[in-house]
């Protein structure tokens, strides 16, 4: 199994609907996948409930991190590791008080890290691709995550004030790249994600600005180009539905635009996490039901 993270050091751009959108697709493309929601706030926990296609784990997240308990699959090949709006309060504003394990006082971020360790380690020959959502803050949820995943994908906002989330999340304490050397030497940073991106002078300014400055972590594709997300109704009109954008390419022609790009964005994420490609049997099944390869969306 393979594990992505996905977040950064700001609210509000996207890495819920990032994860929920390929989630959804990952599964359609018949990997058997497990989303972590870390964020209180369960905006992916709702998405992928209202969907119907996911089943959430027997333990919410703060459950599974607090407490050292057994899960079981239901062998759907897509389940969630629900948000429970606990962690917070639970995990995060105690990570430094010490509780008595085995006779020995250890704080909980320890025990956090250990359990979550454990459940993925357990989750490994069930799943092809998990897909954790991070929170929107670098606190001790971050570095659990970090130091346990393969690959990290960090959605922005083309805002000049995003020079300051983005050196955080590879620089800060908590921060990529200091997880990196630190802890996990096999940490894959993706890049940035331009998400909601519009036409407009400021964004262009601030896309010039960010890529001077930081240019070099920016994902792109084989072509060297920056990957954009663009600002489409038909995304988040999406989450609020629960499916997705695939599903409405057939009546929207926008969308299937849309889907288009960011079809290529999800097939280089996991090209780059080496998860192994599908059989031309798979291939050929999923094609025949994919208007935007066989041409069926009149």
């Amino acid at each position: 199994m393979k594990t992505l993270y996905i977040g950064v050091n700001k609210g509000g751009v996207g890495k819920s609907t990032i994860t929920c959108q390929l989630a959804l697709y990952a599964r359609s493309q018949g990997y058997k996948v497990l989303v972590v929601d870390l964020d209180d706030q369960a905006n992916a926990t709702n998405c992928l409930h209202r969907s119907g296609k996911v089943t959430p784990l027997s333990k919410t997240v703060t459950e599974v991190l607090m407490q050292n308990v057994a899960i079981v699959p239901d062998g759907s090949g897509f389940n969630i590791l629900a948000a429970d709006g606990h962690l917070n309060n639970v995990l995060v504003e105690q990570a430094r008080v010490k509780v008595e394990v085995d006779n020995v006082q250890t704080e909980k971020s320890s025990i956090a890290h250990q359990n979550f360790a454990s459940f993925l380690a357990a989750m490994d020959e069930h799943f092809d691709l998990c897909i954790i959502d991070g929170p929107p803050s670098l606190d001790i949820r971050v570095t659990i995550a970090l130091t346990l995943a393969d690959a990290v994908l960090s959605p922005i906002e083309l805002a000049q004030e995003s020079i300051e989330g983005m050196s955080n999340t590879l620089y800060g304490q908590r921060g990529v790249l200091n997880i990196k050397s630190l802890f996990n030497q096999d940490l894959q940073f993706l890049g940035f994600v331009p998400n909601m991106v519009q036409s407009t002078a400021q964004q262009r300014n601030a896309f010039t600005e960010l890529n001077e400055r930081i240019g070099q972590h920016f994902f792109t594709n084989n072509e060297g180009v920056v990957a954009l997300i663009p600002l489409r109704s038909a995304i988040s009109e999406c989450q609020k539905q629960g499916v997705s954008i695939a599903d409405i390419t057939k009546s929207n022609t926008m969308a299937r635009t849309t889907w288009t790009g960011l079809r290529k964005i999800f097939d280089l994420i996991f090209e780059r996490m080496g998860l192994e490609e599908q059989s031309l049997e798979e291939q050929s099944l999923n094609n025949q039901s994919d208007p935007i390869k066989t041409g069926t969306d009149n």
